[in-house]
């Protein structure tokens, strides 16, 4: 298990490089909207180990008119982090447990320039985005909130992708914050997974990033999705802590 510090400093690094489209502090709170798309961006996460909750009801009524305001159901993320008592007096007003997703990092400093690269951009091709959007949960309206969070990212990115018969197979990107690069949108198209197209995705935003001066390597995985946490543990990332959310 990590230190609250180690978990606090991934946290903000998660948070940072995937930005949602309205974001409030409530003391050690962080509450995040993002048209509904995704949870991670309409959620509350405890960000702050040290936040002085003097009544936790209060603090919870507060954070549900915030999202009730948006038109957004009230949905809670917790990590270890949440101070005692938190998770479980989210259950007692009814808010129930579901799975979040495992964060896990590598270092880079050894990573191997692959053998044949991904193409990199700084802006996501129409083929991209198609790509993207064919992801349940991604599609119609959903896709065009998406495409906002993508022009909402400020630190430096890369899209990497790769073609094959004149369209996209497999695509991922890269955001950098400081020594640290976070994955996101690693996809590959049903027929050709397996096929070694995820790791020139991953090893070609690396091999990027290590050129920027990261040292470090962020993602998170769906901890039901096995045969995405085994990929990445081949590929040198480890598990480093899970969050779950109280909906």
């Amino acid at each position: 298990m990590l230190d609250p510090g180690a978990i606090r400093a991934l946290e903000l690094i998660g948070h940072r490089t995937w930005p949602s489209l309205e974001d409030e502090w409530r003391g050690g709170w962080l509450l995040r909207s993002g048209g509904g798309v995704t949870r991670r961006s309409n959620s509350a996460s405890v960000v702050d180990a040290d936040d002085p909750i003097l009544d936790l009801d209060e603090r919870f009524d507060g954070i549900e008119e915030w999202f009730r305001a948006r038109g957004l159901p009230p949905i809670f993320r917790l990590t270890g982090l949440a101070a005692p008592g938190v998770d479980a007096r989210l259950g007692e007003r009814g808010y129930r447990r579901q799975q979040g997703a495992i964060i896990m990092t590598r270092d880079i400093d050894d990573s191997p320039v692959p053998l044949i690269a991904a193409d990199l951009s700084a802006g996501p091709s129409e083929g991209w985005l198609e790509l993207m959007a064919r992801e349940p949960g991604r599609g119609g309206a959903h896709r065009a909130v998406l495409e906002q969070m993508l022009r909402r990212i400020e630190l430096p990115h890369q899209y990497a992708g790769i073609d094959f018969d004149g369209r996209k197979v497999a695509i991922g990107l890269g955001v950098l914050d400081g020594e640290s690069v976070a994955l996101f949108m690693m996809q590959t198209v049903d027929e050709l997974r397996r096929t070694g197209l995820a790791r020139r995705i991953a090893a070609s935003l690396l091999e990027w990033a290590g050129r920027q001066g990261a040292r470090r390597a962020f993602l998170q995985v769906h901890p039901a999705n096995a045969a995405g946490v085994a990929f990445y543990r081949a590929y040198g990332f480890e598990p480093r802590y899970e969050y779950w959310y109280r909906q």
